[in-house]
């Protein structure tokens, strides 16, 4: 029996489902004979389930969890035993009272779960409060009232996809977490480099930019935004995680999925600060200067109007 935060979170939405869904807790993916067979039972903190389509979604709350890892490889054991239909999908939701790394690990796991060919998402629960509201919340629920409506919106949209281009086998969805961003950036980086990908690439003007300050590199923020989805476990698109060059430039070329002002939107929802690069650290700027010298063939850049996100 759960107590607490995630307790309380099924509670009311069990109560008060999202319009055309309903919702039920503790719902296991396996038999009951085979859950005892294997000796655990593989279950979800809430199963979300249109009332108009086959569409379900297993949602998994991480409240602060020391092992969330944990939740990714029992749904994923079953999903290899009694996979589940492309219309189903996973999602975890990580509040900021799960350690970085671990959280990072939980991404890092999603990923696996799609090579098996499941869509898997890591989203953030309740990003606006910090580890000790969260416990505060978890101990006592003072003052806490339940996910906002557009969060539990954003959970049913973004396991969407934005669309299905017919040359790359895959599905293309927004980001949904800052490691699959910064991955995406160095990606980003390490293909620009190899001159058959530069020049697919070709020359763009570019305004939005993602930075990541640990690194000091940069990348387009709208290639970061977002993320392939293999159509099926056998394509060998589901080797690679991040968007890519060839898929970027094969997508915009016959598909309006990229959109530069939703792509800034989406970050800044997943926690990335806006700073005009002139108003940037003095650190930042210096790191930029650097990083842009290398990229002069593959981008136009004015420095008074590059705008960075940061997180």
């Amino acid at each position: 029996m759960k107590f607490g935060l995630a307790a309380e979170l099924q509670r009311r939405l069990i109560s008060c489902p999202p319009p055309g869904w309903i919702a039920r807790k503790e719902a296991g993916l396996l038999t009951p004979e085979l859950s005892r067979a294997l000796g655990y039972r593989p279950s979800v903190d809430l199963l979300l389930e249109s009332k108009s389509t086959p569409d379900r979604i297993w949602v998994e709350f991480e409240i602060s969890r020391a092992d969330p890892v944990a939740n990714h490889t029992k749904f994923a054991s079953a999903h290899l035993i009694h996979p589940l239909p492309i219309s189903d999908a996973f999602v975890s939701l990580v509040s900021n009272d799960v350690a970085l790394g671990r959280a990072n690990l939980a991404a890092h796991a999603v990923f696996l779960l799609r090579i098996a060919g499941l869509r898997a998402f890591q989203m953030p629960l309740f990003p606006n409060l910090n580890s000790q509201c969260i416990k505060n919340f978890n101990q006592g629920l003072s003052g806490f009232d339940t996910l906002p409506d557009h969060q539990i919106r954003e959970v049913i949209e973004l396991t969407r996809p934005l669309g299905r281009p017919t040359d790359t086998g895959t599905e293309i969805y927004y980001a949904t977490n800052r490691l699959e961003v910064t991955l995406n950036l160095h990606q980003w980086n390490r293909e620009i480099s190899e001159p058959k990908l530069r020049t697919q690439w070709g020359k763009r003007n570019v305004r939005y930019l993602v930075a990541d300050t640990a690194s000091g590199l940069f990348a387009p923020s709208k290639f970061c935004a977002y993320t392939r989805m293999p159509l099926s476990s056998n394509t060998k698109e589901s080797q690679s995680p991040t968007m890519t060059i060839p898929s970027y430039t094969a997508i915009e070329q016959s598909n309006s999925i990229f959109d530069g002002q939703k792509a800034r939107r989406r970050l800044e929802r997943l926690g990335f600060d806006t700073v005009r690069l002139p108003d940037a650290s003095t650190r930042l700027r210096k790191a930029f200067l650097k990083w842009k010298t290398s990229h002069q063939t593959s981008l136009n850049l004015d420095e008074g109007e590059c705008v960075l996100l940061c997180s």
